[in-house]
């Protein structure tokens, strides 16, 4: 009996173990090209979707990627409806959010700045000197650069859920700058044909490290998700794939430009 017993106790721990590593994390993104977005059939893709499918597959860490506008994506992460977002930095999340989530080691960088249209001499002020103009920003994000000049009034924000939109305001100088990160701005004005000699870059506001951003109670998979990522950026995986989504051809034949600055 005894035998028996400890038997059918080794076999239901044997099952414990099996459903547990069988559990799907629910991994969120939003739409950010060409790092996150939907392809024309409908399946999720770009620089970091790629990069963080390659990380959790070698940590055997089972996911299911999932995309939302920004807004929802946070809110969904703080009531812990979502395990995980795949795409996120340090540094553009809140003193409040940066105690309760942990946060993988990074896997690449990107760089933030404000976009002027050309001939604004603002553009070249840094960000504290900036006084009295609209900044257009992807609500839901968080610019911790500029946010003290938001929450005194010395700047005002003019929010949009997409970011295609903030590139439309500019344009139609409803805004006067707007926040985005470089290879997006790249992107859009590449996509929409745009001048790109219509745009100036103006002040830095991040040199960003971005991560994979775990709900606490999943920290014990940072080391497989850590390991992955390094044995990924020794390798050269993470340059390749950047590099693949950086090219004329994955701007769907529009040819790259890159914004005067």
């Amino acid at each position: 009996m005894f035998f028996r017993k400890m038997f059918l106790g080794l076999v239901l721990a044997m099952l414990n173990l099996t459903s547990a590593q069988a559990e799907t994390y629910q991994a969120g993104g939003s739409e950010w090209r060409p790092f996150s977005y939907e392809d024309e059939h409908g399946n999720l893709r770009g620089i970091s979707t790629d990069i963080a499918r390659r990380v959790l597959q070698q940590a055997k860490v089972d996911a299911q990627f999932v995309s939302y506008p920004v807004n929802r994506l946070q809110a969904m992460l703080g009531k812990a409806e979502l395990d995980l977002n795949y795409a996120d930095s340090a540094q553009w999340n809140s003193p409040d959010e940066l105690k309760h989530f942990v946060f993988s080691e990074p896997y690449m960088r990107v760089k933030e700045h404000l976009y002027f249209l050309k001939g604004n001499p603002a553009a070249r002020t840094p960000v504290d000197k900036l006084h009295g103009l609209t900044i257009g920003t992807v609500r839901g994000y968080t610019y911790l650069a500029i946010n003290p000049s938001f929450a005194d009034k010395r700047l005002l924000k003019l929010e949009t859920s997409q970011d295609p939109a903030l590139l439309e305001l500019l344009v139609a100088k409803r805004v006067d700058a707007v926040a985005m990160v470089d290879e997006l701005f790249n992107y859009l004005i590449s996509a929409r044909r745009i001048d790109p000699d219509l745009f100036q870059r103006g002040a830095q506001l991040s040199d960003a490290p971005i991560s994979i951003k775990l709900q606490p109670a999943l920290a014990g998979l940072l080391p497989d998700i850590n390991k992955a990522i390094s044995a990924m950026i020794r390798s050269g995986e993470i340059a390749r794939i950047r590099k693949s989504y950086l090219t004329p051809a994955a701007y769907d034949g529009c040819q790259h430009a890159q914004a005067n600055c």
